[in-house]
């Protein structure tokens, strides 16, 4: 195996590391298992000792790099701010380079995740069989994990088939994908100004299965607010599972298909409801894939138009003050979650709360501290037990906040913090942004 060269800034990342510790005081996988191997210090040594002649980055050393969640809470901390999710990543493609994906992801990644079409196609054949999982009984109040869809109903996989994820909650395979479900096309509301501004809709893979209702709810409240938005049927997953695994070239492919597509549009912007989406489109594909200084040049043009929902409901404020209202019930005490992907990767951390704040005022709580749920994408599937371990502390603390709803704008986060929330049997929903808010018409003002 050849110098680790997928990442070119891989040895100044890994010298800059002065083994001060203060990642241990930070990570969550440390913390629950208090091994150093598996901490941004100990890797960050490993690679410092093999990035030369790295014989010894082989199988056996899997679980060194796969055992991290890419939070960023390490680089956070670190007063050299080395990005250890780099350092991961690279390993994981020499890995990938070496001794192939397994197939339980080789499979998916390399024909189903990159391929639209046949994905609609086999998740539309596995939901005919999700009748077979019992639906988990729904707290007895108005408020749901997934509101709008009416035929939303969180599912469980039996205890007996633990080897695949016993007691697992999961949302289930809409009937109808969001594609399936609505035009590409969608002008402002008639009766408002016209912003003049076209937006493109990129959804995200769970929006476009699981959670279309979100979808649907993002567009028609920028509609409300004056601005047209587009939805290119013919996107494709962001591919950031793909390259977290270290499979950089199937992940490339991915995005230069999304480049192309959404090149197309004529866009002043791309707006996502998705934080781990909205992260790959503006860090993880100029950080990761590029082959040359012009592909890098492409998605970072790309990434520069890109903004989360939350993001762009405070710009279109036009500073004033923000004019949303609930459409939860009154007097719903809300939280919120900050995902990984989204306060820590695009630094939108006041956006979602400057909202929430003005929209629920009192019933606004904050948790005692937003750590990472221990999603972490194939994380949550290789290493379910330690992810339930970290979500633990985090369901700890949503119910402190004695709130009804924890608002979220990650999929993959709601995902997560539905299933930890059922497995305690705690009376908190998990609601996305979009389908907690709407505008106030200006004819209200």
């Amino acid at each position: 195996m050849a110098a680790l060269k997928e990442i070119d800034l891989v040895r100044e990342q890994a010298e800059k590391c002065v083994r001060c510790g203060l990642c241990l005081t930070a990570c969550p996988v440390y913390a629950e298992e208090k091994d150093e191997r598996y901490v941004a210090r100990g890797r960050n040594r490993l690679l410092s000792e093999i990035i030369d002649n790295h014989e010894d980055l082989k199988t056996g050393l899997k679980d060194r790099f796969s055992k991290c969640l890419l939070c960023r809470r390490c680089t956070m901390v670190c007063p050299q701010g080395v990005r250890t999710d780099l350092l991961n990543i690279a390993a994981r493609a020499e890995l990938v380079k070496g001794d192939g994906l397994p197939v339980y992801k080789s499979l998916p990644f390399r024909k189903v995740l990159n391929n639209r079409k046949l994905m609609r196609k086999a998740l539309k054949a596995a939901s005919k069989f999700q009748w077979l999982l019992p639906v988990t009984k729904e707290a007895e109040n108005k408020i749901h994990h997934i509101p709008l869809q009416t035929e939303g109903k969180i599912r469980h996989i039996p205890m007996f088939l633990a080897g695949l994820g016993g007691g697992r909650q999961l949302p289930p395979i809409a009937k109808r994908s969001l594609s399936e479900d609505i035009p590409e096309l969608h002008p402002p509301v008639a009766d408002v100004n016209n912003r003049n501004l076209r937006v493109a809709y990129f959804a995200g893979c769970a929006t476009e299965f699981s959670f279309p209702e979100v979808g649907k709810a993002l567009i028609k409240i920028l509609n409300k607010l004056g601005v047209e938005v587009v939805f290119p049927k013919e996107q494709g997953c962001c591919g950031i599972a793909v390259f977290a695994s270290g499979d950089l070239d199937t992940a490339r492919e991915m995005a230069r298909h999304n480049l192309n597509v959404f090149s197309q549009l004529d866009a002043d912007l791309i707006v996502t409801g998705c934080a781990t989406c909205g992260s790959a489109l503006k860090d993880g594909w100029t950080s990761y894939l590029p082959r040359n200084e012009e592909e890098r040049k492409g998605f970072e043009a790309f990434g520069a138009k890109v903004r989360d929902i939350s993001e762009l409901l405070v710009e279109l404020a036009d500073f004033r003050p923000l004019r949303y209202r609930s459409i939860l019930p009154e007097n719903t005490r809300v939280t919120y979650h900050d995902p990984c992907h989204l306060a820590r990767y695009q630094a939108v951390i006041d956006q979602p709360r400057k909202i929430l704040k003005q929209i629920f005022g009192d019933n606004f709580v904050e948790m005692d501290s937003n750590g990472c749920c221990g999603m972490g994408g194939s994380f949550n599937v290789e290493h379910y037990e330690l992810s339930k371990k970290i979500a633990k502390k985090k369901i700890d603390f949503v119910a402190k906040t004695e709130a009804d709803v924890v608002i979220n704008t990650c999929p993959g986060c709601m995902i997560q913090l539905i299933d930890n929330i059922e497995r305690y049997h705690l009376p908190q929903r998990v609601v996305h942004m979009v389908e907690a808010i709407e505008p106030i018409p200006d004819s209200e003002e």
